[in-house]
């Protein structure tokens, strides 16, 4: 297991398949009653192990475990690793020679974390469930997809999947019988799952007009919610089912039964951030990525 400490871990300062990836940092802010009325206490920079690498989809496995994508080069391949708040350290999860990770998520077994893994040919997009403890080399989901760009874990046995296609389609898959149900095209790649069991997803309607709409399972319907700011996919539901999501240099929030505007709530400009996405909450804290 490799380790990094980090004298300056808290310092200031797709289609998945891709050639050379974008130049990303992560950055987690700490708010007090972020659901509510929400005051900003503090940013920090979590990835001065690699200042000028590809650092992305960070996302809480709990209160001091942070997983990301990262490319120290970013015209190489990707791993999985895991940073600890508590320990201010990083380590480095997977080490794949020529196959590259993204995405990593709490399976629903928390025994085991779910990635997409693009495999050696470059072209192969598959869901991978690998051992938290590092103790096996994984096992593949859904054996036969190979477009499989993004993933939401719905239950124990259900997986909302965006499928790289064209166009691009969000559908359900039974892992267990490995059936899929095509739900909608031309979905965006952010899933989540509203508080009340719905999922959430971004249809985009056209070049300048996207919908954040949620599925309802029981009768298989699709309602609006509200409308995203310009092209803004990547989202964020917090407990009492504020949405959160970054446009620009600015974290926006909306209520959809309250309120009909996005508010903004953060402005980062001073900071040199100038394009927020890919959002993850923790209680008060949101993990965000800043695309350079």
């Amino acid at each position: 297991m490799v380790k990094l400490f980090l004298s300056a871990f808290f310092t200031l300062g797709v289609v998945i398949l891709f050639g050379q990836l974008p130049k990303t940092d992560v950055y987690l802010a700490q708010y007090k009653n972020l659901a509510n009325k929400p005051q900003l206490l503090s940013v920090k920079f979590l990835n001065a192990f690699n200042r000028t690498g590809y650092n992305n989809q960070a996302k809480f496995f709990s209160g001091d475990d942070i997983y990301l994508t990262v490319g120290l080069d970013t015209s190489q391949n990707t791993d999985i690793y895991h940073l600890s708040l508590k320990k201010n350290e990083i380590y480095r999860f997977t080490a794949t020679e020529k196959i590259s990770e993204f995405s990593p998520s709490l399976a629903p077994d928390i025994n085991f974390m779910s990635v997409v893994r693009i495999e050696a040919d470059g072209k192969d997009q598959s869901l991978w469930n690998y051992p938290i403890n590092r103790s096996g080399i994984g096992k593949r989901v859904l054996p036969v997809l190979k477009n499989i760009g993004y993933f939401h874990w719905l239950g124990r046995d259900s997986v909302a999947l965006f499928l790289v296609g064209s166009p691009n389609t969000l559908a359900i898959a039974n892992v267990k019988t490995g059936k899929t149900e095509v739900i909608t095209e031309n979905a965006g790649r952010c899933l989540k799952t509203s508080p009340e069991g719905n999922l959430l997803f971004v249809q985009k309607i056209r070049p300048d007009y996207w919908l954040l709409k949620s599925y309802h399972f029981q009768d298989k319907a699709i309602n609006t919610i509200c409308q995203m700011p310009s092209g803004k996919e990547d989202f964020e539901v917090v407990a009492n089912g504020t949405i959160i999501t970054g446009d620009g240099p600015f974290i926006k929030t909306i209520l959809p039964q309250k309120e009909g505007n996005w508010t903004t709530i953060s402005d980062f400009t001073s900071l040199g951030i100038r394009n927020i996405q890919r959002l993850s909450v923790n209680g008060d804290r949101i993990l965000f990525i800043n695309n350079k």
